[in-house]
């Protein structure tokens, strides 16, 4: 009989998050990670013997410390890459605020919410919170970012769809779950599953100790939105069977956010004619070794480094201007999708290069960078996410 290959498109991986790292918990009840590329592997450097004998051959070879990485490629969906973006940020979710049956009224040229009764304060609504009224229509009921909020009202002021006039609708409300920089210990196991064809038995690999170390986020015109999970483990084990317990009963069925669904933001001021938007999390982060262990030892990790990119038509100096005069920025993006949204935030961000560019007859065109800063108390970015009842 032939021999048969694995195939990319029947392979399966999975992830539990570890509670002790490097082991993987008991009876693991794992998730589907949903990339389009990508498998944890193990390198080792080649060490020559220098030895001189006599002679010019190499007198012996030896392998140094196993180094497990890798980076998966992904269309970002909703709810799907949660806990590896967490993992990334070294943090937890934080939950968002809710109310019920509320009598709202919507004024579009305005962009207020105005309820009837009760606080938006008191129920916990800040500025800067991705919001949903569920009740609402059109585009009455997309997510937006609170520019402003009273005891009644909040306003919306950077919302880029057209609103309608609606009053007294009853509505329920739901503020984003964040996600900051954190500096908790994370990590996952990954279960990556060869499944055999004609005769070949499913083979198994195990990842312990993964720790995601960063992503990019890369939102580009009439394209999904795509992105990458670097990521470094302590160690990899070939399996003869599924670890003991396996369960498989979580499912991740969102479709990915795409390029219709996205709206860039500097403050509350829309930004135009953009063709691609990328965000990047970088920790410095490196495999550690110690002597006498062969695997990893740990993950070192740097500074939180959140970096932007953006290509766009040229149709005002305005963020020219705020280049040349290193004014901040605060750019962020909303990605409003079939089942839920998702929003990125870049806070007190220097643009560090936005050079125009005339290549001939057609637009000129502005290539913009920059990175955001924080402290100690005040996140450089902010991830929120709502899923829609």
């Amino acid at each position: 009989m032939a021999v048969q290959p694995f195939r990319g498109a029947t392979t399966a991986q999975f992830y539990v998050p570890e509670v002790t790292q490097g082991v993987t918990p008991t009876s693991p009840s794992w998730r589907p990670l949903r990339s389009n590329s990508g498998i944890p592997s193990v390198t080792r450097d080649a060490l020559v013997s220098a030895e001189l004998d006599g002679g010019r051959e190499v007198s012996s070879i030896r392998t140094g410390n196993e180094q497990v990485a890798g980076e998966y490629s992904i269309e970002l969906s909703q709810s799907s890459q949660d806990d590896l973006l967490a993992a990334a940020m070294t943090s937890d979710w934080v939950a968002g605020e809710t109310a019920s049956a509320l009598s709202v009224t919507v004024d579009s040229a305005a962009k207020t919410f105005t309820r009837a009764t009760g606080s938006f304060i008191t129920d916990g609504v800040e500025v800067g919170a991705l919001i949903y009224f569920e009740g609402l229509t059109g585009n009455n009921a997309k997510p937006f970012f609170v520019t402003n909020v009273t005891a009644l009202v909040v306003t919306g002021s950077g919302i880029q769809l057209a609103l309608e006039d609606e009053s007294g609708v009853t509505t329920d409300f739901m503020t984003g779950d964040k996600l900051e920089t954190g500096n908790l210990c994370k990590s996952v196991s990954i279960l990556t599953w060869f499944k055999g064809k004609c005769g070949n038995p499913d083979a198994y690999v195990i990842t312990r100790g993964v720790e995601f170390t960063g992503f990019t986020i890369e939102q580009a015109v009439n394209a999904m939105v795509t992105g990458s999970l670097p990521f470094i483990g302590l160690s990899q084990e070939v399996l003869a069977a599924l670890p003991a317990g396996s369960t498989f009963t979580v499912s991740f069925g969102a479709d990915p956010f795409a390029s219709v669904d996205v709206s860039l933001f500097d403050g509350v001021t829309p930004l135009k004619l953009v063709d691609s938007f990328t965000i990047t999390n970088d920790n410095e982060a490196s495999a550690q070794f110690e002597l006498g262990n062969r695997a990893v030892a740990f993950v070192e990790r740097g500074r939180a480094m959140n970096t932007f990119s953006m290509a766009a038509k040229l149709y005002d100096l305005t963020m020219l201007n705020k280049f040349l005069d290193e004014t901040d920025v605060e750019v962020s993006s909303i990605l409003s999708g079939v089942s839920g949204a998702m929003s990125f935030s870049l806070h007190a961000a220097r643009i560090t290069a936005a050079p125009p560019e005339v290549s001939g007859s057609e637009s000129v065109t502005l290539a913009i960078s920059g990175q955001a800063t924080g402290s100690p108390s005040v996140s450089s970015i902010t991830i929120q996410r709502l899923t829609y009842p």
